[in-house]
């Protein structure tokens, strides 16, 4: 008998529209993280699940690279193309390999992820980079985590684990936005709410313009070596 496996149909506009408008420093961030380690690495940059393009968008104004993308949902991709990008709906639908991928929010939504992390070592260049940016703590699995369709949240342990099964080697790892653990632990509590409550565009706005910056501040002074909402971690083929 086949196990009946949980189909991904949820292609998240809503909330990467939202994101897009309303986390500005928070996206702007993520992208200068990667855009430091990735910009000695060549022009083969791929965004695997791209989404609409936010971070891609902003890494080639940082880099002046316009990168590749992967993305399933094909809403996405018709989105992604009319804004230029070379877009895949499979890695392996390049020919070409990479010299490095990141992926922002994505390998939380793939049932098999190993796999995913296996294929992505498979079209890097050698010394390729693997950026991943992920929720963590399983503990902080909210009402917002099924709505999106995430399997998990990240442990350490267990997102180490997968990346050294994939034949990766680990050049750097912490969490990211400290203060984002007790936001996100409130959210778990009190409920999402797209519309007027925790996870509205207001709260999105309030929460870029005044929380992020405290948070990734307190990250800076040593509080992502211990906890943050999301964990970053550079991998190396």
């Amino acid at each position: 008998m086949k196990k009946s496996k949980k189909k991904y149909v949820y292609s998240g506009k809503e909330e990467l529209d939202n994101s897009s408008k309303f986390l500005r420093n928070y996206n702007l961030e993520i992208v200068k993280i990667f855009f430091n380690h990735f910009k000695s690495k060549g022009s083969k940059i791929l965004d695997f699940g791209a989404g609409i393009g936010t971070l891609s968008i902003l890494y080639e104004k940082m880099s002046g690279v316009k990168p590749f993308c992967v993305e399933i949902d094909l809403e996405n991709r018709k989105s992604l193309k009319s804004k230029g990008f070379i877009v895949f709906k499979s890695i392996f639908d390049s020919k070409n390999n990479f010299d490095a991928v990141f992926s922002s929010n994505v390998l939380e939504h793939i049932e098999n992820d190993q796999e995913t992390l296996n294929n992505i070592y498979k079209k890097l260049n050698n010394d390729g980079l693997l950026f991943l940016f992920l929720p963590a703590f399983q503990i902080l699995y909210s009402d917002m985590d099924k709505k999106v369709g995430h399997f998990r949240r990240y442990s350490k342990q267990d997102i180490k684990k997968k990346i050294k099964k994939a034949k990766f080697k680990i050049v750097y790892f912490s969490y990211l936005d400290s203060l984002g653990f007790f936001a996100s632990f409130v959210m778990k509590i009190i409920g999402y709410n797209e519309k007027k409550g925790i996870g509205s565009p207001k709260s999105l706005k309030f929460y870029d313009k005044y929380i992020i910056p405290i948070s990734f501040f307190l990250d800076k002074i040593g509080l992502k070596f211990f906890f943050g909402k999301n964990l970053i971690l550079l991998a190396k083929k």
